[in-house]
């Protein structure tokens, strides 16, 4: 079997988890619509900032200093994000065009939650963060267990 036909069969069976993983999420009532439209999004837990029909868009902090963290099928680069503590930063999400579905980046223990379309890139200005390591993840049933998860250091 060539690489191709062992990376085309992999493409494959990652594509059947995650639309398993959205059947059962809609089907056990956990989970949100995923739409192409910009409103789309997943359900957040309270505290939560994020995009779209889970409340109104988080702003810039004007001046601060970007982070960008880019998604992809799936994982996030870089794999450590490092934020600085007790400054404000602006934390950017980019979905290239190329994924084909929603991303987002969610940090329960921030407050983070940041949804992306396809081609969009979303920013959140986050403002006096505490120092530690926190876990990051995308929250997009299955993407998780694919491998799409982060390490947030907050320094």
């Amino acid at each position: 079997m060539t690489a191709q036909r062992v990376a085309g069969w992999v493409a494959v069976v990652a594509g059947v988890l995650v639309l398993v993983g959205i059947a059962s999420s809609a089907i056990g009532g956990a989970g949100g619509p995923i739409t192409s439209s910009p409103t789309a999004y997943w359900p957040m837990g309270p505290g939560m900032m994020g995009f779209g029909n889970a409340g109104p868009a988080a702003t810039t902090v004007p001046g601060a200093a970007e982070v960008r963290v880019q998604a992809a099928n799936f994982g996030f680069t870089p794999s450590e994000i490092r934020l600085p503590k007790n400054a404000d930063v602006n934390l950017s999400l980019v979905n290239p065009a190329g994924t084909g579905v929603v991303h987002d980046i969610t940090v329960p223990e921030l407050g983070i939650h940041v949804v992306a379309n396809p081609g969009e890139t979303r920013t959140v200005g986050l403002r006096g963060l505490a120092a530690g390591r926190y876990d990051a993840y995308c929250s997009v049933p299955g993407h998780a267990d694919l491998g799409m998860r982060a390490s947030v250091i907050v320094e």
